[in-house]
């Protein structure tokens, strides 16, 4: 495991961490998260890969550096994790903003991305849909993440799924809970603004690009997906069966075999 380092970019400690032997692989959480959500697929993956996993800046174990969060922060945290543990080209996997994050380094780092997995990541959402967003961001500032945890887990995760898995409901929900409140309003605050960020980016992105919906999934939908895979050149979009909005943590197997068989593939001459 890797030490608590100092982000070149900012100069604020970034949890990270390696496991496996292999090609090198990055996995990027989502808000109010961290690496631990994908402890359920790390099994199956450093076998055959090299995993980076780390903490985005105010989430986990990584320091919240001062003033308000913009995009290009976390992109320069990305490849300040890259740098330290000397990955020079490697696979991204990012989901929700996790998957924004990617987006942007690949399309401004295109040296550094061999191939890219995008999980649950939005894409042209509605005004209905960024209504529900802004409330969401309203409960948060003024309620704190107690109700932010129980809306994300009974969004996330269906009641036959929680009550047949409540180890990783109650762990996801406590992850929420236990995050740095600020920390979590900053990467939210970027969330809101997530679709025009990715349109601007996306085609730029050179590397082959696997986006990623559960069917189920309210917030980034299947037709999301498609619109997404579609602005990036070398794009392509699948739907997960049954699944909503965390398919790491849901359907483990699913996921991984899906991400392995797109990394696996040679890149394009």
């Amino acid at each position: 495991m890797s030490p608590a380092h100092m982000s070149p970019a900012r100069m604020s400690p970034t949890f990270s961490r390696v496991d496996g032997q292999g090609p090198p692989l990055v996995l990027i959480h989502g808000v109010g998260l961290d690496h631990t959500m994908w402890d359920r697929v790390l099994d199956d993956l450093v076998p055959k890969h090299r995993v980076l996993r780390y903490d985005l800046w105010g989430h986990g174990r990584s320091g919240d550096p001062p003033g308000p969060r913009h995009a290009d922060d976390f992109a320069d945290q990305l490849v300040g994790v890259l740098d330290l543990h000397e990955f020079e080209c490697s696979d991204v996997v990012g989901l929700s903003l996790g998957g924004l994050i990617a987006v942007l380094t690949a399309a401004r780092h295109p040296g550094r991305v061999r191939r890219v997995v995008l999980v649950s990541t939005v894409f042209g959402r509605s005004e209905s849909q960024m209504a529900s967003v802004r409330q969401r961001l309203e409960i948060a500032e003024n309620e704190g993440l107690e109700p932010v945890a129980d809306l994300a887990t009974e969004r996330w995760f269906t009641p036959q799924w929680r009550a047949a898995h409540p180890a990783e409901t109650e762990s996801v929900r406590q992850r929420l809970l236990t995050t740095d409140h600020t920390g979590y309003l900053k990467a939210y605050r970027l969330f809101t603004q997530a679709d025009d960020l990715a349109a601007s980016s996306a085609p730029d992105i050179e590397a082959p690009t696997l986006v990623l919906a559960g069917e189920r999934d309210t917030g980034s939908t299947p037709e999301m997906a498609a619109a997404l895979a579609d602005a990036i050149p070398g794009g392509e979009a699948r739907t997960m069966p049954g699944m909503h909005h965390l398919a790491p943590i849901e359907e483990p197997n699913l996921f991984v075999n899906t991400v392995l068989e797109f990394l696996d593939q040679e890149r394009p001459a």
